[in-house]
């Protein structure tokens, strides 16, 4: 009976380690034979020929990976191309979107890819690869700002505010009055939410809250030095930008709360517009969503319905899980990502559907891997460690579909030029013709064929 046991467990072990479909094409990528990873994975697409049109099946991870090879094999423009097909029939599907920002990286275009990235909120939280790319973002951002927060301050004496766009802003850090010090870090929270409501509007330039960091650190400058009223104008200038948020906030013992906020016109000798709220913390976020409308109002900015919908949503009820959250950002700035770590598995612990806690809720090991300036280093060791993560919900691969009228894919020219050529009004996909090395040039497939037994 004990063996019965032992070998089922056995069977259970092995069957679960199994290579999946896509395995042999993975082994041949590993190994860099990038020409035989492409047609083992175009082998499963099945590119046929009935009736005398062409057909394959839609497979998203077969495509994508197809994009990967490429970008290995540095065909940048190829890979992009590839990788497209799938964002725009799934753009949820996290490792397309992933590699096509990668090929911009790779390509110089860190603009691009900071685009491309920016994208993930559209990719399920079910998806390992969400995780990948708000690191990425993150480590792309970063380094972005660091370089434009330098290059600010070294040709300052050439910076002018008449240069910058009419509608732009930047928020500052608030300042606690409370005597608690567990409500210091709303400093950041509060700009941070501000920040993130405003960045939904598109014709508003919005300063983002790490490059206001940046510049602290670059200046030396403290949270009470950053408030000055003499160095308002200069940060406003070194940050780009017309107007500037600046405030303080009061949370008393019994959770009263008040937010006092002025908006300052740098290019203007003028008082600032005051923007005073009072309430308690319970309100915390709609005083907040009320202090963005007066300042979208002071600016004269009209919002759409679609633009006010996005603005008033509250990333979480719970305003303990939110202060965790604070904290594990502060953390991020000062590159303490294990206590970080913990500020963000709190606040999910307290509020299982604050997303923006749950995005930045992944190991150190993962952190570290997109976190490495070069793009192969960081996919060699991203492919290892979502191999070893746990399904976390609904799956993200689905059977392969016939492609149909409404589900095309431009793929005919990367048969022709990969030597996987159906026959004539055959089912068999030739797998052994002659490669060619032509570039890719897609062409739009034809109508499905009809069911089984409807032809």
């Amino acid at each position: 009976m004990k063996r019965f046991w032992w070998f089922l467990i056995l069977t259970i072990l092995v069957g679960g380690c199994a290579t999946t479909r896509y395995g042999p094409a993975e082994d041949f990528l590993r190994n860099k034979q990038y020409d035989e990873a492409i047609r083992a994975y175009l082998k499963l697409l099945d590119p046929h020929i009935r009736k005398g049109k062409r057909y394959i099946y839609y497979d998203r991870e077969a495509i994508t990976g197809i994009g990967a090879v490429y970008w290995y094999k540095q065909n940048y423009d190829t890979a992009i191309r590839v990788l497209k097909t799938v964002i725009e029939k799934e753009p949820n599907f996290g490792k397309a979107q992933y590699y096509l920002g990668m090929c911009y990286e790779s390509m110089g275009q860190d603009d691009e890819a900071i685009r491309v990235y920016r994208d993930f909120p559209s990719v399920s939280i079910y998806d390992h690869y969400r995780k990948v790319i708000v690191g990425r973002l993150d480590y792309l951002i970063r380094k972005k700002i660091l370089n434009e927060v330098q290059a600010a301050i070294r040709d300052e004496a050439q910076l002018s505010l008449t240069a910058t766009p009419e509608k732009s802003i930047a928020v500052l850090y608030f300042m606690s009055v409370s005597e608690d010090p567990q409500w210091l870090p709303l400093q950041k929270g509060l700009a941070e939410m501000i920040i993130t409501d405003l960045s939904q509007v598109e014709e508003l330039k919005v300063v983002e809250r790490l490059r206001l960091d940046q510049l602290m650190e670059e200046l030396n400058l403290g949270l009470s030095g950053l408030i000055e009223e003499d160095t308002s104008p200069r940060v406003g200038r070194l940050l780009g930008v017309r107007s500037i948020v600046k405030g303080s906030y009061l949370i008393t013992p019994d959770l009263g709360m008040s937010i006092d906020t002025g908006i300052y016109r740098l290019d203007q000798v003028m008082h600032p517009t005051m923007a005073n709220l009072d309430g308690n913390l319970a309100r915390l976020f709609q005083m907040e969503k009320e202090l963005v409308l007066r300042i979208l109002d002071y600016l004269k900015i009209e919002l759409s319905p679609q633009q006010r919908e996005r603005i008033l949503r509250i990333p979480t009820q719970n305003i303990m899980a939110f202060i965790n959250y604070c904290r594990g950002l502060n953390a991020l700035d000062q590159g303490e990502f294990p206590e970080a770590r913990e500020y963000f598995e709190q606040a999910v612990k307290m509020d299982e559907n604050f997303i923006q806690a749950r995005d930045y809720l992944m190991s150190s090991t993962l952190w570290d891997a997109v976190h490495n300036r070069n793009p192969v280093r960081v996919d060699q060791e991203v492919a290892t460690l979502i191999k070893s993560l746990p399904q976390l919900g609904p799956g993200v691969t689905g059977p392969p579909a016939l492609v149909s009228s409404w589900n095309r894919l431009q793929w005919m020219g990367i048969l022709q030029n990969t030597g996987v050529l159906p026959g004539n009004d055959s089912r068999e996909a030739i797998i052994d013709a002659d490669r060619r090395g032509a570039p890719v040039t897609p062409e739009l497939l034809g109508e499905p064929p009809l069911p089984p037994g409807k032809e």
